[in-house]
């Protein structure tokens, strides 16, 4: 007979895992916690040291090491963050660790090539550029792209061979287990609110910015290449994260500005009693930004066989001329453009605010500028032979008051020199004689050429030499930008030839917008650094005008008053303020500010007058900017004397 077998009870609970199982699981968490910290920070040292390698005034790795170690830890625990977020969003070490490599891989190589050709470290901003890959081609070279590209595949595929030969001889998980999930739950959370953190650093009552200073960083707001070597290549990255646009000025309120706005309506009114109010009825106005237009002659230490412009000077010699005191160098055309047509200053936004362009302009469906009174009596036109998108000018000529927007698709002139990639400013200004002449009703048009974008090596087959503290291979590379800047030379006279056999008036107020990156450094150090931002201006008329006194260096947000001056036609009372500014602060930039003797000072060295110039034009730029516009309307309208 069978014997029954006794029954026994059995728990309802989860078997739980042998302690020694997770004495290894704990281990193993450990020591994969500590290989990807140390990856993290190896990553974080490896993009300083690429940043440090780049400029040789930046000492980033030594004072990092030396006197500010925390800035290099926090650094470590933001490629961690970048790590962990990848581990979370894949669940795979292999491509958190080859990812984070192929990013920090992209950074560190963009930022290199960004110091060489600009003088300037990588911002955040600069992401655009990943959609005009036409750009960074250019500016890389074929060969570049296609070898960082092949790196970033070859570190992927590293990182996957690794991992496989780790797995050797385990068979795969059927499913991922709770832990993994957990674990990468956790990590997704950590690492997304660290991230999120460092993408708010400058907005204010954000955590991590007052970690960073109480580890020793030190911001120099005012050059971005020292913010870098001071404080480190991330760190300086996290400081130009967006932020607020610009900071209140006191005394900001609807009264304050009723009365500024009042104030210089009479100072326009007592100015315009002196002028023609049909100084430019039925005239064409033509503003043209110059890619890339400098006047080597002025860079000391150089020789040049050829003056590349021999038209320009002379032109310059009989029409009120001078220099511009640039925010830009070997890039940012798009800041000189944005002060020459709204007149406001970048030293006033906040330092995050590196390019109206893409980042405050967008966001509004108008945007003041000179347009709202260029424009009366006007068609409006903007020409700009390249993308639309670049620097978004689809979305900021309409905000700023151009009706109608003509790229390089939309042309009918688009050749070029040689074996320039871009439209020539000889046909750009064949787009121009052409639009004046089809239009019924004056134009008011803003023109960006594009023929001296970089790059210039292999353009022109007869450069023009130069001599001076740079080997031949520099030498060369600035001897094809002469003589890319001798065809624009050429491009002018014709455009002026064109311009004096039309029976339209027309006045032309033409200026270059930056030096090329293309200057060595040890050319750029035996010039101050003034110097290597001032450009050429000029106002051209096709009817009788009389030139101006000559001033000290000017800043951009002159050059609509300059024009208007040299016509004697009135003004509106924020070119009446400007007028007053001009006069006593001629430039008035994140370099430098000048006075009216010419001389580099700081604010606090300018007169009483000069300063509260300078706080009303806060408030102004504030108000029109960011703030209510509650001076707008009175304030950008020529005033009527019968009102």
């Amino acid at each position: 007979m069978a014997t029954s077998r006794p029954i026994t009870a059995t728990s309802s609970r989860p078997s739980q895992p042998p302690p020694r199982r997770t004495a290894r699981r704990l281990v193993r968490s450990a020591l994969l916690t500590a290989l990807t910290a140390g990856v993290a920070l190896a990553v974080a040292y490896g993009l300083e040291r690429a940043h440090a390698g780049t400029h040789p005034v930046v000492a980033t790795l030594t004072l990092l090491q030396t006197e500010r170690p925390g800035l290099l830890l926090l650094g470590g625990l933001l490629v961690w963050a970048v790590l962990g977020l990848l581990f979370a969003l894949s669940g795979r070490l292999w491509i958190a660790l080859g990812g984070t490599l192929a990013l920090a891989t992209v950074l560190a190589v963009a930022d290199v090539w960004k110091m060489r050709l600009r003088l300037e470290p990588v911002f955040p901003a600069d992401v655009e550029y990943l959609t005009h890959p036409r750009l960074l081609v250019d500016a890389a070279g074929a060969r570049g792209v296609l070898a960082l590209a092949a790196l970033v595949v070859a570190l992927l595929a590293a990182a996957y061979g690794l991992a496989r030969l780790a797995r050797r001889g385990r068979l795969p998980a059927a499913r991922p287990r709770r832990g993994r999930l957990a674990a990468q739950a956790v990590c997704g959370v950590l690492s997304g609110a660290l991230l999120v953190g460092a993408g708010l650093f400058n907005r204010p009552g954000a955590p991590l910015r007052p970690v960073y200073e109480r580890a020793g960083a030190e911001w120099a707001s005012w050059d971005q290449v020292d913010n870098y070597a001071t404080n480190g290549f991330l760190a300086g990255l996290l400081y130009n994260m967006p932020g607020p646009v610009m900071p209140r000025p006191p005394g900001y309120d609807e009264s304050t500005m009723r009365q500024i706005a009042a104030e210089y309506r009479e100072a326009a009114l007592t100015i315009n009693a002196t002028r023609d109010p049909a100084a430019l009825a039925d005239t064409n106005i033509v503003i043209v930004l110059g890619e890339t237009v400098s006047d080597p002659l002025r860079m000391l230490g150089v020789h040049l066989e050829e003056d590349p412009l021999p038209f320009t000077r002379r032109l310059m010699s009989a029409t009120t001329s001078g220099t511009i005191l640039t925010p830009a160098f070997g890039g940012g055309t798009a800041n000189v453009e944005f002060e020459v047509l709204t007149g406001m200053a970048l030293r006033n936004f906040e330092p995050q605010m590196r390019t109206p362009f893409q980042t405050l302009i967008p966001h509004e469906d108008t945007f003041p500028s000179f347009v709202t009174s260029l424009a009366e009596g006007r068609d409006t036109l903007a020409i700009h032979p390249f993308v639309a998108s670049f620097y978004r000018r689809d979305v900021v000529y309409p905000a700023l008051g151009f009706d109608r927007r003509v790229f390089e698709g939309d042309m009918v002139h688009r050749d070029h020199v040689e074996r320039n990639p871009y439209v020539s400013d000889a046909a750009t200004y064949k787009e121009v004689v052409d639009e004046l002449r089809a239009s019924d009703r004056p134009l008011l048009m803003n023109v960006v050429t594009m023929q001296n974008h970089l790059p210039f090596w292999g353009l022109y087959d007869d450069p023009i030499d130069v001599t001076g503290p740079f080997d031949p291979a520099e030498a060369g590379d600035l001897g094809q930008y002469l003589r890319g800047l001798r065809y624009s030379d050429d491009a002018l006279a014709q455009l002026v030839g064109d311009l004096d056999r039309l029976d339209e008036r027309t006045i032309v107020l033409f200026y270059g917008d930056h030096l090329p990156g293309a200057w060595p450094p040890a050319a750029l150090a035996m010039n101050p650094p003034v110097v290597q931002h001032e450009t050429p201006y000029l106002v051209y008329a096709n009817f009788p005008t009389a030139p101006l006194p000559a001033t000290p260096p000017l800043s951009p947000t002159f050059l609509v008053n300059r024009m208007l001056d040299t016509a004697n036609a009135p003004l509106t009372p924020y070119n009446a303020l400007l007028e007053r500014l001009a006069q006593q602060v001629p430039a008035y930039e994140v370099l430098a500010v000048l006075n009216d003797r010419g001389e580099q000072v700081t604010e606090a060295d300018l007169s009483p007058q000069a300063r509260h110039l300078l706080d009303q034009y806060r408030l102004v730029q504030y108000d029109l900017a960011v703030g209510k516009r509650y001076s707008a309307a009175e304030m950008l309208t020529v005033p009527d004397a019968g009102s």
